[in-house]
């Protein structure tokens, strides 16, 4: 009889992996549809909660525009140009050298196809329009020149002063997102991203 109980018993190896398991499950399930606030983007970084339309899904989606931008009328001293805009976070300069603005995590965009009402698209046309007008910046660095990814880590500066990486955060197109050691500016970019939660802008808005 001792020996059929034994038999009817999981070791506790087997009881700890099937419990793993199932929370693998439960997680798998709660992070497709959405309940947990991040996902894991395609760079790698932690993206806000939205996320990317799939391709095919809506009838409104579009081909995912290359935004490039004109070379600058006059190149100004220690100015570099700026070829695209990839992303709300990211340029591509006249070197083809990449540029992630530090600091800030806007939606991300569609790889193929983009949605023109969503947050991603919108907070993308934004960072195009403050440098269609004069593409070129100055970077300002941190403790880190490069990422993994080798893209140069700045923060960036239009011709008339104002940073791209507060611009964003004061008109709610981009969270906050700080890693160490690149942390000059962590405190005034939360106070900024708080304001504009506080007034509903951008991607803080209403639905």
């Amino acid at each position: 009889m001792a020996r059929a109980n034994q038999r009817g018993k999981l070791n506790p190896g087997a009881t700890a992996l099937v419990l793993l398991v199932i929370v693998a499950l439960v997680g798998v399930v709660l992070w497709q549809s959405g309940i947990m606030p991040f996902h894991l983007r395609s760079d790698g970084i932690y993206g806000s909660g939205e996320k990317s339309q799939p391709c095919g899904e809506s009838s409104t989606a579009i081909a995912r525009p290359k935004l490039y931008l004109p070379a600058p009328d006059k190149k100004l001293r220690n100015h570099t140009g700026v070829k695209r805009v990839i992303d709300g976070d990211t340029l591509e300069m006249a070197d083809g050298a990449r540029v992630r603005l530090i600091g800030i995590d806007c939606p991300e965009l569609g790889k193929d196809k983009v949605e023109p009402d969503s947050h991603a698209f919108k907070a993308t046309m934004y960072l195009f329009t403050l440098l269609e007008a004069d593409p070129q910046v100055r970077l300002e660095y941190d403790k880190e020149r490069k990422d993994k990814y080798e893209r140069t880590l700045a923060y960036v500066y239009l011709p008339d002063g104002r940073m791209l990486n507060e611009l964003m955060l004061e008109q709610g197109w981009a969270d906050t997102m700080t890693i160490e050691p690149n942390t000059k500016y962590a405190a005034k970019f939360a106070a900024l991203r708080d304001e504009a939660k506080r007034r509903a802008r951008g991607i803080w808005g209403a639905a």
